[in-house]
């Protein structure tokens, strides 16, 4: 699927960073297309189904949960980060925080 949908990223420069596979898996639970972003400092774009605007998110440059599966990280991430869960849905913190991490 991000072969068909892939807009300017290459697709080696978000596999140095992320597991596409991965988030195209988690985003199915949502009912929810994730393509990669056009934006060169993010990672990944979905048309939110309630407004149909687009939302880029996960920043690049950084390894998400997707890949790396540190338990230690992951955990320090959600720590950190614990009110991006209750971010409203479909909000870039949301996306990152079901989807990346």
């Amino acid at each position: 699927m991000f072969a068909q949908l892939n807009y300017f990223t290459e697709k080696e420069d978000i596999e140095k960073y992320s597991n596409p596979h991965v988030v195209q898996r988690k985003a199915k639970k949502y009912d929810i297309d994730v393509v990669y972003s056009p934006r060169k400092n993010k990672k990944y774009r979905i048309v939110n189904p309630e407004t149909n605007k687009y939302v880029d998110f996960g920043q690049m440059g950084f390894v998400d949960a997707t890949l790396h599966k540190d338990q230690v990280r992951i955990n320090r991430f959600r720590s950190r980060n614990h009110k991006w869960y209750n971010s409203p849905k479909y909000s870039a913190a949301w996306l990152s925080a079901n989807l990346l991490w």
